[in-house]
């Protein structure tokens, strides 16, 4: 009809989250609608588009493909051992400065800044799929290795005034300049 308005809703707002987190470091095998099959194990998947990030390793490279939401028809586990290629994956898209850095390392330089946070009446909170992230609100993130330049906020008073804050810090508060 015409004048009609289409009332359809955008599967973000209808699917679940969860559907997704299921395949997360798990090697799957993802049917696209022209009938090619692509395999992977899944980086991560996006959850406007539905598009797979799926990583392949050989001996000698490592092949990154992204399947289209779209085109997605079916998506099969052939691996769940989400532990199998998990910290090679991370290692890829983590910054050179974190590698460099031991997890005692990064540890200790997030529970020094943590301190000085809380020692300044801020409430930071422990955040992130594995603990690794420093959250104030959830307005403002801070990333490994916890230096001024990994702290994330889209609102810029905070950002500006956190970063000055880091600093900031004393040098006896904060060993690892």
């Amino acid at each position: 009809m015409e004048g009609e308005i289409n009332r359809s809703v955008h599967p973000i707002f209808t699917r679940d989250p969860e559907d997704f987190m299921q395949y997360l470091n798990k090697q799957v095998s993802v049917l696209k609608e022209d009938g090619k099959e692509v395999t992977g194990w899944v980086y991560t998947i996006d959850p406007v588009s539905e598009s797979f990030v799926l990583l392949s390793f050989t001996d000698d490279k490592t092949q990154l493909d992204i399947v289209m939401g779209p085109s997605v028809r079916q998506v099969s586990v052939l691996d769940e051992n989400s532990e199998t290629y998990k910290k090679r994956i991370e290692a890829m898209f983590r910054p050179p400065e974190v590698e460099a850095l031991s997890e005692e390392e990064l540890e200790k330089r997030k529970n020094v800044l943590k301190s000085w946070l809380l020692k300044n009446r801020l409430p930071v909170q422990v955040a992130g799929n594995n603990g690794e992230l420093l959250s104030i609100s959830d307005a403002l993130f801070i990333e490994p290795p916890y230096g001024v330049e990994n702290c994330r906020s889209t609102n810029e008073i905070i950002l500006g005034r956190i970063q000055g804050l880091i600093k900031n810090m004393p040098s006896d508060q904060e060993e690892w300049c």
